[in-house]
């Protein structure tokens, strides 16, 4: 084509022209996102145009006209199909239909009718069409009339519905005197919302353009996620309508998995990115995925993705996993799920093995106070390696090298501030999997506490804890691992600051207002069975017991 308005042609047009040309009906292709704009944009949107028009009204110089943005079109036989700008022309049509139904006294009646079904048409077929799975509730709710008596439960359900609310809230403000948003007079306004408030139309005649044109745009800034532009990147490749649709319920399920999964799709696709790049990412994530993307079939990619996505899902449902447990409290990384992945995605045959050997490896790095930085290459390294199908004692040795440059991780464990470490619950919680054979994973959460056996108020007179203890020989135990261990809530509150014969009460479930079971952590269990009483030689063994396990549990040999 020599002639680019044969490819495209943008349009500027006034929101009457939008929604009221002859030709004016559009539909959203089914790749599009639902409906999302929530409470936030909506009042941004309104109050941008009403700041327009008062800035107009007071000078005519000044905003002659409201630019909200560009729509990309598809022109189809009799409508066009809605690349970008559904969200802006879905609300719309949700504020036309909210003025309609407000029984306001305007002028302008015809044109918001007329913008929302077609008068001149005997059918009077609708200017917007919403998703096929959304269109019957968007008919229903809003195009045939908004229950402004809905339940709160109807609300709950109901984005169309919530953005009529919302409106329905500005509206009436801005007719009351007494209000601050008072407009002196409405239809103005309405006036400069049809007439003056523009859109520039892009009507592309091929739909892979208009894709192309789209990724173009809103990788230059506007409001779309990295999965959005990847997305319509991999569909702009896809010419037949089959194979498109295909993709697209290929990547509904891939965005139900990362449901499933507790993933953000942005997560999926970093982690799908160091799959397969196993180096650190120097660009943004949807200009490395291009790369990587870049002359392959897009139906072959998304279902490797898929494929990558079922095994997250996979690792992260491992909750009877004792390695994938202690995994999931590694703070501020997320490199250990993409070399899992890996390992299930090219079927390593030593899985296992190198879940547990990572499952060390960052336990090691953490308690001697590795940053993220420090273990960032290694875990490429080792990626790299997995993907490769490389040995785990080949992996095993590239781990070593990296944890022999450090101080050994077991000289940070006798530190007298221990309770402060961020790391010291997932340590009393390897002791509780691997010790005690725990199948389910504990979350680390409000209800989850630290209990000190010697307590933080031992040297209150209503307590015995100075018969064992001094200021000198309490100070550098009190916080230490050999003073720690896990309680629930309740229990911890009932435990606190009380002497250690009433303690071993509680932990046994005997609070004094009646059996309620004993503590649920063995660890803690072993504290009753093992120690008669709680002294600096007691702590000293208790700390000595946790070493010998959790060298046991993280050294690798």
């Amino acid at each position: 084509m020599n002639n680019i308005e044969e490819i495209f042609k943008p349009e500027s047009k006034s929101i009457k022209q939008i929604f009221g040309d002859i030709d004016a009906f559009y539909q959203m292709p089914i790749y599009q996102r639902p409906y999302s704009w929530d409470k936030e944009r909506i009042v941004q949107l309104w109050y941008d145009i009403l700041e327009a028009h008062k800035n107009n009204k007071e000078d005519e110089t000044i905003d002659s006209n409201y630019f909200l943005g560009s729509v990309v079109v598809v022109k189809k036989s009799d409508s066009y199909e809605v690349v970008d700008g559904q969200q802006r022309l879905t609300t719309l049509t949700i504020l036309f239909c909210t003025l309609r139904d407000l029984n306001i006294d305007l002028n302008q009646k015809k044109i918001i009718n007329n913008s929302i079904r077609d008068l001149v048409e005997s059918k009077e077929r609708l200017k917007l069409t919403t998703h096929l799975n959304n269109q019957a509730l968007f008919e229903e709710t809003i195009i045939k009339g908004i229950n402004f008596n809905a339940s709160k439960k109807e609300l709950a359900e109901n984005r169309f519905l919530q953005t009529a609310f919302y409106f329905k809230e500005l509206i009436l403000k801005a007719q009351q005197k007494e209000e601050e948003d008072f407009i002196p007079d409405f239809g103005e306004f309405i006036d400069y919302l049809f007439n003056k408030t523009t859109m520039i139309r892009i009507v592309c005649f091929n739909e892979g353009f208009a894709i192309k044109l789209f990724t173009v745009l809103n990788d230059r800034g506007l409001d779309l996620t990295p999965a959005d532009i990847i997305k319509a990147y991999l569909l702009q490749n896809i010419s037949n309508e089959i194979q498109r649709n295909s993709f697209v319920e290929v990547w509904k399920r891939i965005e139900n998995t990362c449901k499933l999964s507790n993933e953000s799709l942005m997560t999926l696709f970093n982690l799908y990115l160091y799959y397969l790049k196993n180096e650190n990412p120097k660009r943004s994530l949807q200009e490395e995925l291009k790369e990587q993307f870049k002359s392959k079939v897009p139906q072959t990619i998304i279902l490797d993705i898929e494929k990558f996505a079922n095994n997250i899902l996979e690792i992260n449902s491992s909750s009877k996993d004792k390695d994938i447990s202690m995994l999931k409290y590694l703070p501020q990384t997320i490199y250990w799920k993409s070399i899992l992945a890996t390992a299930k995605q090219i079927e390593h045959p030593d899985y296992s093995e190198i879940k547990n050997l990572i499952s060390k490896y960052y336990y090691q790095s953490w308690i001697s106070n590795g940053t993220s930085n420090r273990i960032k290459q290694t875990s490429f390294n080792i990626l790299k390696k997995v993907k490769s199908k490389a040995s785990v004692s080949e992996i095993k040795d590239l781990v070593i090298e990296n944890l022999s440059k450090y101080d050994n991780y077991i000289d940070f464990l006798n530190n007298e501030n221990a309770y402060w470490l961020k790391w010291h619950k997932p340590l009393l919680l390897s002791l509780e999997y691997y010790e005690h054979d725990v199948k389910e994973f504990v979350p680390i959460s409000s209800d989850l506490h630290t209990e000190h056996i010697l307590p933080k108020e031992w040297n209150r007179k209503d307590l015995n804890w100075s018969d064992n203890f001094s200021e000198e020989t309490a100070k550098p135990l009190l916080n230490s691992l050999g003073n720690l261990t896990l309680l629930s809530g309740t229990k911890n509150i009932l435990a606190s600051n009380r002497n250690y014969s009433d303690k071993t009460e509680i932990y046994n479930g005997n609070s004094g207002k009646g059996f309620d079971g004993k503590t649920s952590f063995e660890i803690t269990k072993d504290v009753i069975n093992k120690y008669n009483n709680w002294t600096s030689e007691t702590i000293a063994e208790r700390y000595q017991w946790i070493l010998n396990k959790t060298r046991e549990i993280f050294d690798i040999e």
